[in-house]
């Protein structure tokens, strides 16, 4: 079967004939938005309390129980619709018995729509439906987003600048619901005939976590100690805790670390990206820039303090200030003269 994004499918929707749709990802909102689309088309909403079910998988999920599912006739009209989310979660002997079961238990006309929830690598249900199921790449690109949100504000008849836009993505970054929230909310703010400006945009949102520490790790690695310390001491008297700020310059080390070694073994940044999950070739192709100013040693000492203030910063050898400790370890990221090599 082909492989659509996501954007087509809430354009177009699905091909008729198409009987099992995989969303690909753990982007929750993005999901609902694409069954709600489905839902529209094969769902008559007079009927809809016997000809829409859903099932949210867990660990305490049963075989029997998604195949009873999965064998319901449709209920008074042709159509039902029949959506397994977070398939990730079933347990393997749970997902590898209905893998053997799906395809004799599906009741004619009906239309089955599979959530992954996240890594679905080692699940044997996603993998027997794949050949038969159509994928939809659920993964957004900041064009994407674009359109979405042009679409939004065309549907509420508002007017909005482009510069107003860019700003709220610069301060929330790229997650649809959020960015969507926070829309709507400057564009009640308005009065009749406004246009949504930078200034309401700078007024009325603020950064993300998310995003200062995206900026925190730009300057990192743009050697600049005064912008990073500067962000890092926002966060905390804003109340972020050192933890997630330790996590977070974990996971940059960390990506430098694997999107070094993926690009020693694929040939483009798009080819690192698939074999990332959650990572969008914008990402890694920004990973590789950074990746530049790094030396195999400066990864290493650079992850050698991170643990240390880890550890400090958790009471041992007698603890110190939180607030020192990472100002200590961002001097010590924002010190290497090395460059890669």
């Amino acid at each position: 079967m082909p492989k659509l994004k996501v954007l087509e499918v809430l354009k177009k929707g699905v091909p008729e004939s198409v009987k099992v749709v995989l969303l690909s990802g753990d982007d929750e909102y993005l999901h609902d938005l694409l069954i709600k689309k489905l839902e529209a088309s094969y769902v008559d909403p007079d009927f809809r309390d016997f000809n829409l079910r859903r099932v949210d998988c867990n660990r305490s999920t049963s075989a029997g129980a998604l195949a009873g599912v999965l064998s319901e006739l449709p209920t008074l009209v042709d159509s039902r619709l029949v959506v397994i989310q977070r398939v990730n979660q079933l347990p393997k002997p749970v997902s590898s018995r209905v893998a053997e079961l799906w395809e004799d238990s599906l009741a004619p006309g009906t239309v089955v729509v599979v959530t992954a929830g996240g890594k679905v690598k080692d699940s044997p249900l996603w993998s027997q439906l794949q050949p038969k199921a159509l994928l939809v790449d659920c993964k957004l690109e900041e064009r994407d987003v674009d359109l979405l949100l042009g679409t939004f504000c065309r549907k509420r008849k508002q007017k909005v600048d482009k510069a107003a836009l860019t700003l709220l993505k610069e301060r929330v970054g790229l997650n649809l619901r959020t960015l969507l929230g926070h829309l709507e909310r400057c564009l009640l703010s308005l009065q009749e005939g406004e246009i949504l400006s930078a200034a309401v945009i700078e007024e009325l949102v603020p950064f993300s976590a998310e995003v200062a520490m995206w900026k925190m790790t730009k300057a990192i690695s743009q050697r600049n100690h005064r912008e990073a310390l500067s962000i890092l001491d926002n966060q905390l008297d804003r109340g972020e805790q050192p933890g997630p700020i330790l996590s977070y310059i974990n996971s940059y080390l960390t990506s430098l670390v694997q999107v070094g070694g993926l690009s020693k073994r694929y040939r483009s940044a798009a080819e690192v990206a698939s074999a990332i999950p959650r990572k969008t070739e914008f990402q890694v192709k920004k990973t590789l820039e950074d990746l530049k100013t790094w030396s195999s040693r400066d990864l290493e000492e650079g992850f050698e303090a991170l643990t240390r203030a880890d550890f400090k910063c958790k009471g041992g050898e007698g603890g110190a200030d939180p607030r020192l400790l990472l100002q200590m370890l961002v001097l010590k990221l924002c010190s290497r003269k090395r460059g890669r090599r």
